[in-house]
């Protein structure tokens, strides 16, 4: 099979999402990795920003401008937490309300946000935040 007929995987629940995001697991500093999706939820694209010890700046502007860039349908989004602690900060719980409704005026859907702590994993979409 060439490079190019190789399916992109298919992020159908929190289990592929994590698969996806497996990378950050173990990272010694914060990073966040965004995930284009069509509608049938195929991964488009992906982007990776990597931060310091325990925090990482990404711009809301630019998942925005990257979702427009692959035509996104949805993203889902995932950082780490190094602390070892999966629970989410009010500043992750604060900018995922703020991504969510910035998505929301493209017609681009937050998936889910994910805080990834090794083998811990919380999902923003289940605490109700997205």
């Amino acid at each position: 099979m060439s490079p190019s007929s190789v399916p992109s995987p298919h992020i159908v629940d929190l289990s592929a999402a994590f698969l996806l995001f497996a990378g950050l697991r173990d990272a010694a500093s914060e990073t966040v990795a965004v995930a284009y999706l069509d509608p049938n939820r195929r991964l488009l694209g992906m982007r990776h920003v990597a931060g310091g010890r325990d925090h990482v700046v990404v711009s809301i502007r630019r998942i925005a401008a990257d979702a427009l860039a692959f035509d996104a349908w949805g993203v889902v989004m995932a950082h780490n937490h190094p602390s070892g602690d999966a629970t989410p900060s009010d500043r992750d719980l604060a900018f995922t309300r703020a991504l969510a409704a910035a998505l929301r005026t493209l017609e681009v859907v937050l998936v889910d946000h994910l805080v990834i702590a090794g083998e811990r994993v919380a999902s923003l979409r289940a605490m109700g935040v997205v």
